[in-house]
């Protein structure tokens, strides 16, 4: 049951969680799954190697997803930048086949244009989303999903539909089942129907090929 799409801290369940890792440091374990990408924080110093191991990484078939790759206007690194190694991901998501889970910063607006440029065929998914309801509802527009963690903004969980709610850990040492928890009691459902739900909203967008 695939309830935790995008975990760096908590220790990784086998067909639980998704694993984020770098490509350096890509090393599978039997019945884990995992995400492999550049994160935009390192978009600064990506090298060739970086690129082929990422590469080699994707096709491997305990890697669910791309990423987290995305765009971050809080750094320093220049945007230009920043965007040609999310594209590079981008296009390998597709390449691929695989789901692509996105970092994203006050850049909503630009992901939207990215989006409307690629036609995707697979499903982007911004990961860890504590934004505010207009950009939740902007982003569900055009079909990019939302992954909630601990920390969240109330009106936006009630925006989301439960058919299209996707739960995380992310750096948070919570257990991914006392999150669903948590946000059960404010969705008025049960814990047990929402992690159902869950994992079938996973399966749809992490295993369907």
């Amino acid at each position: 049951m695939l309830l935790d799409i995008h975990s760096h801290y908590a220790a990784p369940i086998a067909g639980e969680s998704i694993w984020n890792v770098e490509p350096a440091v890509f090393s599978p374990i039997e019945g884990n799954y995992y995400s492999v990408g550049i994160h935009p924080w390192k978009a600064g110093a990506v090298r060739e190697e970086e690129w082929r191991l990422l590469r080699e990484a994707a096709e491997h078939p305990a890697v669910l997803a791309i990423g987290e790759a995305g765009l971050d206007k809080l750094m320093p690194i220049k945007p230009a930048l920043q965007m040609a190694v999310f594209e590079k991901q981008i296009l390998l998501a597709e390449a691929m086949g695989k789901p692509l889970i996105i970092h994203c910063v006050k850049a909503f607006n630009e992901l939207v244009e990215l989006k409307r440029k690629f036609r995707p065929n697979v499903p982007w998914v911004v990961h860890g989303f504590r934004n505010n309801v207009n950009i939740a509802r902007m982003l569900l527009r055009e079909d990019i999903r939302l992954s909630i963690g601990e920390k969240y903004q109330l009106p936006v969980l009630q925006e989301i539909p439960l058919e299209c709610l996707l739960t995380e850990t992310d750096e948070s040492r919570m257990p991914v089942r006392d999150i669903i928890k948590s946000i059960a009691e404010v969705r008025r459902v049960t814990a047990e129907e929402l992690s159902m739900q869950i994992a079938e909203n996973a399966g749809k967008i992490f295993f369907q090929r």
